[in-house]
């Protein structure tokens, strides 16, 4: 294990503080200015086991890496994934996470 980053965990604290939040069906999505631009993905153990909380941190950054190529310009991006979005599509996983970016402006429409 590596050693801890403090200065993202600072970055973390403020983003929990005083960056925006949406929360949507299967995701909860936090995003705030930094200096350290950021996709964080948060899955609980809850979730299930090592191979589907990793699929599902494969999926999201796989909808993210599709509707922000250029990646988050200055956003730190805190993903929090629930528990039941282990049952649910590809599709309503992308639905949810198109209309948090939506929300917060980071996509042209």
């Amino acid at each position: 294990m590596g050693r801890p980053n403090l200065r993202l965990r600072r970055e973390v604290r403020r983003l929990y503080s005083v960056g925006r939040i949406y929360r949507g069906r299967w995701m909860h999505v936090r995003i705030g200015n930094s200096s350290l631009p950021n996709l964080l993905i948060s899955v609980r153990k809850r979730f299930g086991g090592a191979v589907s909380r990793n699929q599902a941190r494969r999926r999201i950054r796989a909808i993210f890496r599709d509707l922000l190529p250029n990646g988050s310009n200055g956003k730190l991006i805190l993903i929090s994934i629930a528990d039941a979005a282990g049952e649910t599509r590809f599709n309503e996983l992308r639905t949810d996470l198109t209309s948090a970016l939506s929300k917060f402006g980071l996509l042209d429409q």
